[in-house]
């Protein structure tokens, strides 16, 4: 695949609980404090088909052109300088660096800008997080500050990239 890799993004379903799993090793969750346990895992999944009843989040399984599973992304409201539709993605190893994040990004937006949402899409990465930062630059967020939020228990400090 290229920087343009071709990818779809399905409607979040019971089978990608699996996608879940694979994202949730100490490598993939270096940024993000630690894994979850599989308590908490099964939570987000039923969050994430929830999402689709009442509207947030919305979230979604990354696919190649077979249907194959290459992570999650999706978007849910949020406050930043206003209100934003917040960003969050993974990719499992096998897909990275091969423009996956970047085109699922793009498609994103292309879906809530479909979708009529006209608030700003913000994405607020580790800045430890050297590729996440890179991808957010890439598909054409712009950083508008850098501070310390809690998550999960730990305070981090992030970048907050917004597009609007």
């Amino acid at each position: 695949m290229s920087d343009r890799a071709v990818v779809r993004l399905r409607r979040w379903a019971d089978v990608d609980l699996p996608l879940l799993h694979a994202a949730n090793t100490v490598d993939m969750t270096r940024f993000l404090v630690a894994p979850e346990s599989d308590a908490q895992v099964l939570r987000r999944h039923e969050r994430y088909l929830r999402g689709w009843d009442v509207e947030d989040p919305r979230m979604f399984a990354i696919v190649d052109d077979r249907g194959e599973g290459l992570g999650s992304i999706g978007w849910w409201d949020a406050e930043f300088h206003g209100p934003v539709k917040e960003v969050g993605w993974a990719v499992l190893p096998q897909a990275q660096g091969r423009g996956v994040a970047s085109a699922a990004l793009r498609e994103l937006w292309r879906l809530l800008r479909e979708g009529g949402a006209s608030v700003p899409m913000m994405a607020c990465p580790s800045v430890d997080n050297v590729a996440s930062n890179a991808l957010c630059q890439a598909v054409g967020f712009e950083l508008e500050e850098t501070s310390s939020a809690d998550f999960r228990g730990e305070t981090m400090t992030l970048n907050w990239w917004v597009r609007r």
